[in-house]
């Protein structure tokens, strides 16, 4: 028996050895490290987070790269939101009848784009339908087979606004898009990949627009002195002209946007009260709103509002929203333009 133990004991001790130096290598070396990434991306976020681009971003730590997922919906309407380094990622199912909803909790359009950045939007390029502002960057696929659009957006913070690491960001957007649209049967055309997307200039300007300004008239009362724009390639989901004045506050007048798929429908509401934009086309007396058809998904919308500094003259918000609308409209190849009487 003595002889047994001593056999037994000399089998298990080179054993325990191997498994300890196999568990600090699981532990400490990077291969191990890729491992318990690969594995906890795999039920985090319903695993539809890519393991390289994500990656870029937390540099394979679960802990804090990985801090922690929600989800909510069903069927057309689900979505999920996880914690990606210091970023947040919302994927979500939309159906094209939705609109945002203030009382729900949880409402995946709420959750988009609040416009917190100093950064007018941009096109990502590379033939998505998509923007960024250099503190979100979104993603979107119309899906085909179904009335309903894919939506990717990572919002981050100020650490990540520069041009570098607006790109990562793309990046996992557009391949989380690409993973969620197999996952949820979304049959979508795709980009071919994400082009470098410098910050631009679109500090304050005089003299005359070029790009998502162009076209746009000024009041005629000599209050405009600036413009703020983006060149306008005809892909951003969100698209932005602001004309200002140096006379006295150098203050914002008017904003002017142009949004398509599911930005549009945050903008839109079921309830009555401020903040939302109702039917295809209206005017208030600080606001007007154009509507027009692109592609199979909701009614683009094209908007003015003034600010507390602006007195527009009568019929001038009318009048610029056209000339904003019909241009933004051709760009997108929108149709059934509808504005203001």
């Amino acid at each position: 028996m003595k002889t047994m133990r001593r056999i037994a004991l000399y089998a298990v001790v080179p054993l325990a050895l191997v498994l300890a130096a196999g568990y600090g290598w699981y532990r400490m070396s990077d291969t191990g490290k890729r491992w318990r990434y690969e594995g906890r991306l795999a039920t985090y976020c319903e695993g539809l987070l890519p393991v390289a681009e994500s990656a870029a971003l937390t540099a394979y730590s679960t802990d804090p790269g990985l801090p922690g997922d929600r989800t909510g919906g069903a069927d057309d309407d689900r979505w999920y939101e996880c914690g990606v380094a210091d970023t947040r990622l919302l994927a979500a199912l939309i159906p094209h009848d939705a609109v945002r909803n203030r009382n729900l909790s949880g409402d995946p359009l709420s959750m988009l784009r609040d416009g917190d950045s100093d950064h007018l939007p941009v096109a990502v390029g590379g033939d998505w339908q998509g923007y960024t502002d250099f503190r979100e960057t979104g993603i979107v696929l119309n899906c085909t087979n179904r009335p309903a659009s894919l939506v990717v957006a990572v919002r981050a913070d100020e650490s990540h606004e520069n041009a570098a690491e607006t790109r990562r960001i793309a990046r996992l957007a557009t391949a989380t898009a690409e993973r969620a649209a197999e996952r949820w049967s979304c049959d979508a055309p795709h980009g071919t990949g994400v082009p470098p997307i410098p910050v631009q200039d679109d500090r304050p300007a005089p003299g005359n627009a070029t790009g998502t300004c162009a076209g746009v008239p000024v009041p005629g009362d000599d209050s405009v002195d600036w413009h703020r724009e983006t060149t306008a390639p005809g892909t951003a989901l969100l698209e932005t002209c602001a004309l200002g004045e140096t006379k006295a506050r150098d203050e914002e007048l008017y904003w002017f946007d142009a949004a398509f798929g599911p930005y549009t429908q945050r903008l839109r509401t079921s309830e009555d009260g401020p903040g939302g934009y109702r039917g295809d086309a209206g005017a208030d007396r600080h606001s007007a709103w154009a509507s027009a058809v692109c592609g199979t998904g909701p009614r683009a919308l094209f908007t003015v509002n003034d600010t507390e500094y602006a007195a527009p003259p009568r019929g001038y918000l009318r009048t610029a929203l056209r000339a904003f609308a019909e241009r933004a409209a051709q760009r997108h190849g929108c149709t059934d333009l509808k504005l203001p009487s």
